[in-house]
């Protein structure tokens, strides 16, 4: 049997949040994943490489997420994030001595955390795309480009806008890793065919080309898709709603075609190679309830002491109440994440076995789910390529290009269907009653940067980038799941604001005055993303 390549692809994102808020909502998204997920995922590295265990993975941080990670306002605030940490480590492990509380080595843990975290911070000068791109040099990481600011491209106003949100992500990828993308991830993983959309803000009739086929006209080799968009489940137009005609994913329709195979798609531009996500590996992290995250020795994500905010609590029963949480024990956990990464590998094993022409399995994941949502979640990757290593049999931790390139070519291609790796497989998380206005709002701020452009060619720039950051898809999504809807909305109506002041100035006769400069200065001050690519 020839080697199937083990594809581990890693969506690293966080909306931008430098100058809009810190906490509940806000920076401190972004210094958790930094502290959580990124910073020890290249400790993680690094101590396979001095042990010399091979692996490689597929990562993609998207633009906007490299953007705030190399803004200074990002190390400032991690910097003091990590203090307030620290401190409150140390104020838990002398009170927890105190009243002889067994937690007190916990506390101790936790301070150590984050004083390695702060050490691997300063010894990367608070740059954490740097070891990124020499593990990209190195040949151990594979780094794939998003769109701009996450924008979900299908249900976009208009192919003008999606193809700006291609450009200048793919721009600024280059610009931070210092080479073009071979790969990109889709935001939500969504595509459609080409055909008329009908917008789900005012229900406009809109000619919309096929997702892929921009990507194909940018060089752009590969990306990935949801499980059913290969193997069944063909999209077909619905109904429903204000808007009209929505896409869904419909009934399930065999394809015949399998989930472990790189398959290229033929678009009018070229052909795009798509990877899709192996369902039996990925559930396996996913899944709070039947997948590992959910074992009971692993640390409890949602409780948290009161004043610190640290946690020492364990799983214990992934259905029970926050109060019926045990103490945390790393010893268990440490063998847990051993017995687990095992099992992964049993199934990676299985899923190649389980068809004979499997070339490729795809675990395909949100950064941020290791670490930070599944505390473990790094040190569980780093014993997967351990065990891989050790076992040295029919399944070899690969990149992405590395599959796609061994791939064999299919003649004459295959079309794909719309949807995404949302609820569904269609993109209802985002295209709702509760998020009806968000589109509106979207829909009628991009009419209004149209006009920006032509009548005052000096305020493109501030405008594009008001567009841009509404465009994001964790807005409708916040809004529809309602974690932090109020938040989402807040920014909604804060990007859409900015736009309409520049609307303003821009029909405005006569000089500036000294309010459209403090105007312009606090857009420029709070919102700086993507200033080489935007022109200002």
């Amino acid at each position: 049997m020839p080697p199937v390549s083990f594809v581990l692809v890693l969506h690293g994102h966080i909306p931008a949040v430098l100058g809009h808020g810190v906490w509940p909502h806000g920076a401190d998204w972004l210094h958790e994943a930094a502290a959580e997920t990124y910073l020890p995922f290249v400790a993680a590295a690094r101590a396979l490489d001095a042990d010399g265990v091979p692996w490689k993975a597929t990562v993609g941080l998207t633009p906007i997420l490299c953007e705030q990670l190399r803004d200074a306002r990002f190390a400032r605030g991690f910097r003091r994030y990590v203090r307030h940490r620290l401190a409150a480590a140390g104020r838990d492990a002398r009170e927890f001595a105190r009243a002889g509380h067994e937690a007190e080595p916990l506390a101790r843990a936790w301070r150590a955390h984050y004083e390695e975290a702060l050490a691997l911070f300063d010894a990367l000068d608070g740059d954490l795309v740097a070891p990124f791109v020499r593990l990209a040099d190195e040949g151990k990481v594979e780094p794939i480009a998003c769109a701009a600011t996450h924008g979900l491209l299908p249900l976009l106003p208009s192919d003008t806008a999606a193809e700006r949100q291609l450009d200048v992500g793919l721009a600024a990828h280059r610009r931070h890793f210092g080479r073009p993308a071979r790969g990109l991830w889709l935001p939500e993983c969504a595509t459609r065919p080409a055909g008329t959309l009908v917008t789900p803000g005012f229900g406009r009739r809109v000619a919309r080309r096929d997702v892929l086929s921009l990507l194909a006209a940018r060089d752009v080799k590969y990306t990935f898709v949801e499980t059913h968009l290969v193997a069944g489940r063909f999209g077909r137009p619905a109904y429903g709603g204000s808007g009209g005609e929505r896409w869904s994913a419909g009934e399930a329709t065999p394809t015949g075609r399998t989930p472990y195979a790189v398959h290229r798609v033929r678009t009018d531009a070229g052909r795009v190679a798509v990877l899709a996500r192996d369902p039996r590996s990925s559930e396996q992290v996913w899944s709070g309830e039947v997948g590992y995250p959910g074992d009971p020795a692993y640390l409890e994500f949602h409780r948290k002491a009161a004043r610190g905010g640290l946690r020492y609590w364990s799983v214990t029963d992934a259905r029970g109440p926050l109060d019926g949480k045990e103490l945390y024990d790393p010893v268990t956990t440490a063998e847990r994440v051993a017995a687990h990464a095992i099992h992964f590998c049993d199934l990676l094993e299985e899923s190649a076995a389980a068809e004979p022409s499997a070339r490729v399995v795809v675990a395909m994941f949100d950064f941020e789910l290791f670490g930070h949502w599944w505390f473990e979640g790094v040190d569980f990757l780093a014993a997967v390529f351990r065990e891989l290593a050790r076992r040295g049999g029919p399944v070899r931790a690969a990149t992405a290009w590395e599959a796609v390139s061994e791939a064999r070519v299919e003649a004459p291609g295959i079309a794909l269907p719309a949807g995404s790796w949302g609820r569904d497989g269609d993109f209802s998380v985002w295209d709702n009653p509760e998020t009806e206005e968000y589109w509106r709002t979207l829909e009628r701020a991009t009419e209004l940067c149209r006009g920006i452009a032509g009548r005052d060619p000096r305020l493109g720039p501030a405008a594009i980038r008001q567009l841009l950051l509404l465009e994001a898809s964790d807005w409708p999504f916040l809004v529809e799941n309602g974690s932090a809807r109020d938040y989402a909305e807040r920014r909604i109506r804060e990007h859409a604001a900015a736009i309409d002041a520049l609307s303003g100035l821009a029909g405005r006769p006569g000089p500036r005055t000294r309010t459209d400069a403090l105007l312009l200065a606090r857009l420029a001050r709070r919102d700086r993303a993507f200033a080489p690519e935007l022109g200002g």
